[in-house]
């Protein structure tokens, strides 16, 4: 038994299980704050570059940059134009941020798609140097998805 107070006795068992459920229940402790579990502070990745897939096959170009700061707050901005569908889509702000694995990165945020107002997905890879290997996906609350390996451009993953 430990004393948390003159009066009150808690067995760690119970405090024990008390702390594994509310860990168990935040998927984050507020707005923009990096999730309990996964990406480490200072863990983000930058990109740009192309890819060829888009539904209809033409280019899409891509910038971004998306983490967790020193202080656990998610950072960050996208911009993703696809040619042919003269689609574009610039971040308002980063929602999440994972660490999907050693190479890869998935995030997701608000944006505007073509200046209506929406919701993004992104899942990048540093699967080789100079972005020999690299891929991009985007999927929009739209229903637009495209994917692919790079064609240009790099992924440079910075982990702490």
């Amino acid at each position: 038994m430990i004393s948390l107070f003159p009066y009150d006795r808690i067995s760690l068992a119970t405090l024990g299980s008390a702390l594994l459920a509310a860990l168990a229940s935040w998927s984050s402790v507020g707005p923009n704050v990096a999730p309990l579990r996964g990406a480490a502070p200072d863990d983000f990745v930058t990109a740009g570059g192309w890819i060829n897939g888009t539904p209809s096959g033409a280019r899409g170009n891509f910038g971004l940059k998306a983490g967790v700061d020193s202080t656990g707050a998610f950072i960050g901005s996208l911009n993703f134009v696809d040619h042919d569908e003269q689609l574009h889509v610039k971040s308002e702000s980063i929602t999440s941020y994972t660490v999907v694995d050693a190479t890869t990165r998935t995030f997701t945020g608000t944006a505007r798609i073509d200046g209506v107002a929406g919701t993004f997905t992104v899942t990048v890879s540093d699967a080789g140097e100079p972005g020999t290997a690299d891929t991009f996906e985007i999927t929009l609350s739209t229903g637009y998805t495209a994917s692919g390996t790079l064609q240009g451009g790099n992924v440079q993953l910075h982990a702490p």
